[in-house]
Formats: structure tokens, sequence, C-alpha cells
């Protein structure tokens, strides 16, 4: 609060200062104007006819119209001038504090090092404050990734012996509690996967092993390896898909569909029905799948591509909060876009853009 007050006491006293030497540099021009026609006026005026000093008359009148017109043009050039100066700093700090609330930590902005004002002051805590937050990050990261890591390993143990278990001669509650342990074990095997994924993808700046291949083909194979989530459901999936060739890393983009249909799945009700269309456009490829389930509240779309976050609690057991950060990190490496409409109770659309002028 303290800085902002700062700010507006900084911008008011240079638009002040501004609007003084405008009046100053008016009045100077007047004054020069009056005192090089009034005093030689009326001596001149009185050797010429009537009829030529009316036409004088006149040719006064235009030139203080067009004096008028020109301060006024070159007050407000100055004006803007002034002003632009003044507010970039104020509009530099705008635009990085907006990329810092969308997660980007690696902001920086010039600093003039030779001014002592407010806004130097404010733009140098900034700096530091950004350069804070990408630490805390990296410490934030590094101690979820080297804990996924090392949970990795006993929990996959846990599974293995939960799973022979299932197959030994066990009695009804015996049986139960290792299914529970098994499901559990699965779930928290995917889950330790998906964050050394999202790690990997999040510290990763190009795309290695690209290859052609078809993104509607990866499509339909994401359709068939979600069926036995599908069928129990009885969800109707109609397509429009377009043939659309894309250069780039297969593994990747196909945990993209996987990770939306799944989703479309998951928060579909019972007969419910998704809706996928590919196609081409210019040199874009544009993917939608949409689908008619619960749908999300507006606070929930704002949040959906945050790691953990889950919008409906009532189905945070059937998911970890990751899928759709992946998909979000895969398509900004892909130097894509990725778009949601939703609506509570009306379902839930995401539209994935990606270019195509890489196509091998």
């Amino acid at each position: 609060m303290k800085n902002k007050c700062f700010i507006r006491s900084n911008l008011r006293r240079k638009l002040i200062f501004s609007i003084l030497i405008i009046i100053a540099l008016s009045s100077f021009f007047a004054i020069a104007v009056v005192t090089n026609i009034f005093p030689y006026s009326a001596t001149v005026f009185a050797l010429i006819e009537e009829e030529v000093r009316a036409d004088l008359a006149n040719v006064f009148r235009v030139y203080t119209f067009f004096s008028l017109v020109f301060v006024f043009i070159l007050s407000a050039v100055f004006i803007t001038l002034i002003i632009n100066k003044t507010l970039r700093p104020v509009r530099a700090l705008t635009e990085g504090t907006s990329k810092v609330a969308q997660g980007d930590f690696n902001v920086v902005l010039p600093v003039d090092t030779t001014k002592n004002d407010e806004l130097s002051n404010l733009t140098d805590s900034f700096n530091k404050m950004a350069k804070e937050l990408s630490f805390i990050n990296m410490l934030n990261n590094d101690f979820i990734n080297n804990v996924s890591h090392e949970f990795k390993t006993p929990i996959s143990s846990i599974q293995g012996f939960a799973t022979v278990l299932l197959g030994a001669d066990l009695t009804d509650e015996q049986k139960e509690y290792a299914e529970i342990i098994a499901y559990e074990s699965a779930r928290l095997t995917k889950l330790t996967s998906n964050i050394l994924k999202l790690t990997k993808l999040e510290n990763q700046v190009i795309i290695t092993d690209k290859e052609n291949f078809f993104i509607d083909e990866q499509i339909r194979h994401a359709y068939v390896l979600l069926q036995h989530e599908l069928l129990p459901k009885k969800i109707e999936v109609d397509f429009d898909l377009r043939q659309v060739k894309y250069y780039g890393n297969p593994e990747l983009i196909q945990q993209i569909w996987n990770n939306l249909l799944g989703n479309a799945i998951r928060f579909s009700n019972e007969q419910g029905q998704i809706f996928i269309s590919c196609h081409r456009k210019n040199d874009m490829a544009i993917i939608s799948v949409k689908d008619n389930g619960i749908g999300m509240s507006k606070n929930a779309v704002t949040h959906v591509f945050d790691k953990f976050f889950q919008g409906d609690k009532s189905h945070s057991g059937q998911g970890n909060g990751l899928g759709l950060s992946l998909v979000h990190r895969i398509v900004e490496l892909c130097s894509g876009t990725i778009d949601v409409n939703s609506e509570l109770g009306k379902g839930s659309e995401f539209i994935v853009t990606l270019p195509l002028n890489n196509v091998g």
C-alpha cells in the first residue's frame, strides 16, 4: 500500500510539472504574438484603406486560430510523451506481476540504477521477490521429485505383494483388504509416476524423438485403451475426425488425448455423451473433447491446470489432480494452446490447438 501511494504521488508531481511547463510555453507564445502585432496595429491600420484593413483583420484571425491549434497540438504531444515515459515502468510492473501470478517466476524487469525514485525501488523489490519465488519453487519441485522417486520402489513392492495375496486362498475379509491395498498402491504408483513426468517436463525446453504421425489415429487409440472405463457407464462417444498429420513426439502427444478423454469419461454421468473432433485450419490442428457431464464452476476453470487441483471433491478418489497439468505443459512445449469452456451441470469442453508449421 505504501509503494502504491509513492507511485501515485510521483505520477501526480510529474503530471503537475508537465502541465505547468505547457502553460508556461503557451503563455510565452501568446505574449510573443501579442507583443509583435499589437504595438504596430493602430499606427499601421490608420494608414491602410478600410477594405484592406478588413482583409488584414481576417488574416490576423486566421493567424491566431492556427497559432492556437499549433499550441494545442504541441501541448498534446508533449503531455503524451511525458505520460508514456512516466507510465512505462508501471506497465512493465503490471505485465511482470501478471506473469508471476501465472507461475512464471523468471521475470526480470529493467531497473535504472541512476535513479533513486519510488518506481525504481519498487521495480528492484519486484525483481528480488521474483528471484526468491523462483528459488522456493525450485526447492519445492526438487523436494516433490525426490520424495516421489523414493516412494516409487516401496509402493511397487507393496502392490506386487498385494497382487500375490489376491491369488492365495483367503477369506472374504482378507481378500477385501488385499484388494484395497492393491488398489490404493496402484493409485500411489500412478501419482508418483505423474509427478516424475511433470517434473521432467517442467525442466524440459526442447522436445526430442520427433516423428510424423496422425493425430486422428492417436485419438482412436485412446478410445480403444479406455474402453474398460467407457463400457460400465454406457457412455456414447461421437467422432468427427479428419486426417491431420503432425510432426512431434508421439508418446507425449498421446498423453494429451488419454488424459482429456479419461477426464471426460470420469466426469460424465451414466449414459452420457462425449464428442471428439479433429480438423486442420490453416496451419493449425484443432482438437476438441466435449462432454455433457457435471461441468465446473468459474473458480474451478481458473485453477483447472494447477498441480493437485481437484474441483469436484466427490471424484477426488479417481484422480490425483496432475493429468491436466501434464496436458497443459505438453501443449505449452509444443507451442500450442489449450482452452476450457465449462458450466456446472452442463459439461466441459477442452480445445487443443497445435501448430503444424513443423510437419516433416
